[in-house]
């Protein structure tokens, strides 16, 4: 008898998490994005574009260009996963946890280039929902995520304080609250395979505290645009 209750149990249980797992589902990707920075502090010597800006005061070296506004656009990879697990109508509503980095060859607050000159990484989380289409195949969805970027997007290179002696300039890194929302379209390839065939970013990140003292920008406007390939469980 007892064993017969538990082999009843064993069904039901079975059954539950079947039920459970066909209402959820779990996926993971990777991206590769190209992200634009824009609304940065130029200084001097400041990129062609900052030009505009007239010569004003320092900060430990770096003369800050007042009126005049850089950009940097730097790529990188990004992976994360996604786990939907709540339908209403056509929109099915989850949460998204990613993290990347991005890396470029210029810099937007001064004329310095080189090798990864703006470099950073960050890790937002946020909901998402999956819109239902009577096409099987497309799958376009949309985000909102908050997190946090560590980078060195607004800073110049103080080539004035070789630290020990050293003749590579030292790099400042500042820590901002990024929030960025997004919308794409992954498109089913294979049972448990999606192309992401292109992720929208728009968003902003805000600096923490107030930085090195050498940048002078504390509010970066950001945009990316983004491909990749998703891996899901079936039946999604």
């Amino acid at each position: 008898m007892v064993m017969r209750f538990g082999k009843v149990w064993a069904v039901v249980l079975l059954c539950l998490g079947s039920g459970l797992a066909a209402q959820a589902q779990f996926g993971a990707y990777g991206l590769f994005s190209a992200t634009s920075l824009t609304g940065i502090q130029c200084l001097s010597p400041a990129p062609t574009a900052c030009s505009n800006g007239a010569v004003g005061g320092t900060a430990s070296g770096s003369t800050v260009i007042n009126g005049g506004l850089g950009k940097v656009n730097p790529t990188g990879l990004s992976g994360g996963v996604f786990y939907d697990f709540k339908s209403y109508g056509r929109i099915r509503l989850g949460v998204d946890v990613r993290g990347g980095n991005f890396h470029a060859n210029k810099s937007a607050a001064t004329s310095a280039g080189g090798s990864s000159i703006t470099s950073g990484n960050y890790f937002l989380a946020g909901v998402r929902g999956t819109i239902r289409t009577p096409i099987s195949w497309l799958k376009p969805y949309a985000q909102v995520s908050a997190g946090y970027s560590h980078n060195d997007a607004t800073e110049p290179i103080n080539a004035f304080s070789p630290v020990n002696g050293s003749s590579t300039p030292p790099r400042y890194y500042d820590g901002f609250v990024q929030y960025e929302g997004f919308i794409g379209a992954d498109i089913k390839v294979l049972p448990m395979i999606d192309l992401r065939a292109i992720e929208l970013g728009i968003g902003n990140m805000n600096r923490l505290g107030t930085g090195s003292g050498l940048g002078g920008t504390a509010s970066v406007g950001v945009r990316s645009i983004g491909a990749g390939v998703v891996f899901h469980l079936p039946g999604k």
